[in-house]
């Protein structure tokens, strides 16, 4: 593949490994598995959403055009829904 041809492929920050967003996603759906059992809500607010999602539009771990963190790999427009979910950064 020819670098200069597809410059918006290249990107500087990298994600973790594959084993390192294995984890990240066990640990998604554990919360998301008791939030729902606890009683608390399954899904965010819209107002929730919105809020975390303007939060992620400001960090400097997030990739904007692919929408995912660099963080844990998550691709942060499905996780913003849950409740019971947490930043990895602990940003919200």
């Amino acid at each position: 593949m020819d670098e200069k041809k597809l410059p918006e492929l290249i990107d500087e920050n990298q994600y973790p490994d594959f084993w390192e967003q294995i984890k990240s996603f066990q640990e998604f759906a554990k919360d998301v598995g008791q939030g729902a059992a606890s009683g608390n809500g399954f899904l965010a607010s819209k107002e929730l959403q919105e809020k975390r999602i303007e939060i992620c539009n400001e960090c400097p771990d997030y990739n904007k055009d692919q929408k995912r963190c660099y963080k844990c790999g998550c691709f942060m427009e499905h996780k913003i829904k849950f409740a019971n979910v947490k930043c990895p950064a602990s940003k919200w």
